[in-house]
């Protein structure tokens, strides 16, 4: 008995001495962590490998492509011990659930690359490597990818508390701020990266509050229509759900911290305007921390579809205006993080959760601390001063504020996404928000149509959406919704010729009156990129069929 404690005890100090890059808590925090036998590509078209299956090498097929990534033998991994390629294998399936699966080859080299840079796993010392990767002279574009896949493996391992043995209680985020970001002119094709919750994720809070206001709260014109279906919906909707609903929306479109969820009330929620043309909602967020000033409440505008939830929760729960806005023991960091990550789950596309259901995919985890930063770094990206971010975010200071502006690459950069000159974008193939192709003589259910560009489009796809009104902008928005079935003899290009052209006119306009960043220019890239999308993927099914 005592020779085989001996053996084991001997074994694992052997073992810690071989790999000096992780502590002792390290090392059994990376042999307790089980990888799955498969995980499930969430992007993957119809002819693409649908799972990935963890053997020694990873191989797979994704975007048309036969994918390697060489654990065993391969330039970059060989001289790495065990656990070190463990890690990135834990770090490379986070990456691959929250990112397209089409890069992981790549990341995978690059944390491998630096791993073996550095002498210990601490967050200090990947931060050294991201300024000495910013600094290097002759930096080149393999070296921009190492620099944003360090800081992906950088924020997850600490928010997976890997450095919790080795390293302070600063927030990461706010060092991140004061890290300079590589100058280059494929900003774009990193930006997702860098940003806190990938733009994927944004959009299906965005869809997902959208199409529960619209289910929820439709336009009803008469008080018996109102009453009939406030009856209705207080049979069906499960409070707790709505509640988190809520919860979901206002931290995401607001930043608000836990602590100023727990402040707020009833009244804290206002009504700016109500007529048959629409609504206008806001509501008043508590400062973030105490001033030694008397501060009044900081008053920000919500979107429609959030305040209607809003409105309706309010009277399902019977809150007043001196009640508080949501439960106190719903308000502190564990239940608003649970509260996300249900939200999230019943916003997915339904493969996402039959994956989680079968226990093929692990849903990224967002904390209201992270929507928080997000909200911050998103205006600042979006041309906002530091006095704009510090009032949204109800900070008494600008020093933060003024740290997210530092962190900002020239708008220059982001527009260049708007021009269409990076190739790059053209051959991404993000297919997680919309359905599988179908050709349109074999389509048998609702068509869509819609006007862009001043012009009328049709046959573009069909729509199993369950509801006769669209949600969302129908024709416009149908590129990017997971109910859209793309004909794959639709007329797209025409789609994406239009939106080049409503694109020009904006840019125009911008340039003329010296606007740096015009509101619609990004919203209308996106709708851009994701025509754009749909029509490699169906230019990528031809090709495969004509094989």
């Amino acid at each position: 008995m005592m020779n085989s404690y001996s053996d084991v005890m001997r074994e694992q100090i052997q073992t810690e001495q071989s790999t000096p890059l992780f502590t002792h808590e390290q090392l059994n925090w990376i042999k307790s962590t089980e990888l799955p036998s498969r995980v499930f590509l969430k992007s993957a078209t119809e002819f693409d490998d649908q799972f990935l299956y963890f053997h020694n090498d990873w191989r797979f097929r994704y975007s048309g492509e036969n994918k390697s990534i060489p654990f065993s033998k391969g330039k970059h991994f060989r001289d790495l011990p065990p656990e070190t390629i463990k890690l990135i294998k834990i770090i490379s399936l986070k990456y691959i659930e929250e990112n397209s699966a089409s890069v992981v080859d790549a990341f995978a080299t690059g944390l491998a690359m630096t791993f073996a840079d550095i002498s210990s796993v601490t967050r200090d010392n990947l931060l050294a490597k991201l300024h000495a990767l910013v600094a290097k002279e002759k930096r080149n574009h393999a070296d921009n990818s190492q620099f944003y896949y360090t800081l992906f493996a950088l924020r997850k391992l600490d928010r997976l508390k890997f450095f919790k043995s080795t390293d302070g209680k600063e927030d990461l985020e706010e060092l991140l701020l004061e890290l300079p970001r590589p100058r280059n002119s494929n900003w774009g094709v990193y930006q997702n990266l860098d940003m806190v919750i990938p733009e994927e994720v944004c959009l299906i809070i965005e869809n997902g509050v959208q199409r529960w206001a619209s289910k929820l709260t439709p336009s009803l014109k008469t008080k018996e229509e109102k009453i009939a279906h406030l009856k209705k919906i207080k049979n069906v909707v499960n409070l707790d759900k709505l509640r988190d609903c809520v919860t979901t929306g206002i931290v995401y479109y607001v930043g608000s911290r836990p602590v100023q969820l727990g402040k707020m009330a009833g009244g804290d929620f206002v009504i700016d305007t109500m007529n048959e043309h629409g609504s206008r909602f806001s509501i008043l967020v508590p400062y973030a921390k105490k001033s030694k000033l008397t501060i009044e409440r900081i008053r920000v505008a919500i979107p429609e579809e959030l305040g209607r939830l809003v409105m309706l929760y309010m009277r399902l729960a019977n809150i007043g205006k001196e009640d508080a806005l949501l439960p106190q023991k719903s308000t502190s960091n564990k239940p608003v993080n649970d509260a996300i990550k249900r939200m999230l789950l019943l916003f997915s596309p339904k493969e996402i959760q039959k994956a989680v259901k079968n226990k093929d995919y692990e849903l990224p985890v967002y904390t209201a601390s992270l929507f928080r930063h997000n909200v911050g770094h998103s205006m600042a990206m979006n041309g906002a001063s530091a006095i704009e971010i510090a009032y949204v975010l109800g900070q008494s200071s600008l020093v933060v504020a003024n740290k997210y502006i530092a962190a900002t690459p020239d708008m220059a950069d982001i527009r260049e996404q708007a021009l269409g000159r990076n190739p790059v974008f053209k051959n991404m193939i993000v297919l997680m928000l919309t359905g599988n192709l179908v050709h349109s003589s074999k389509w048998t259910g609702r068509r869509v149509a819609g006007s862009i560009g001043g012009k009328l489009h049709y046959h573009l796809g069909g729509c199993d959406y369950e509801e006769e009104i669209c949600p969302f902008s129908q024709g416009r928005a149908c590129h990017g919704c997971l109910y859209f079935k793309p004909f794959t003899d639709g007329k797209h290009h025409d789609v994406l010729d239009s939106f080049n052209d409503e694109l020009a006119e904006v840019r125009n306009v911008a340039d003329d009156t010296a606007t740096v960043n015009h509101p619609l220019l990004k919203e209308l890239t996106r709708r851009k990129q994701h025509v754009i999308q749909v029509i490699a993927r169906i230019e990528m099914a031809e090709a495969k069929e004509g094989n």
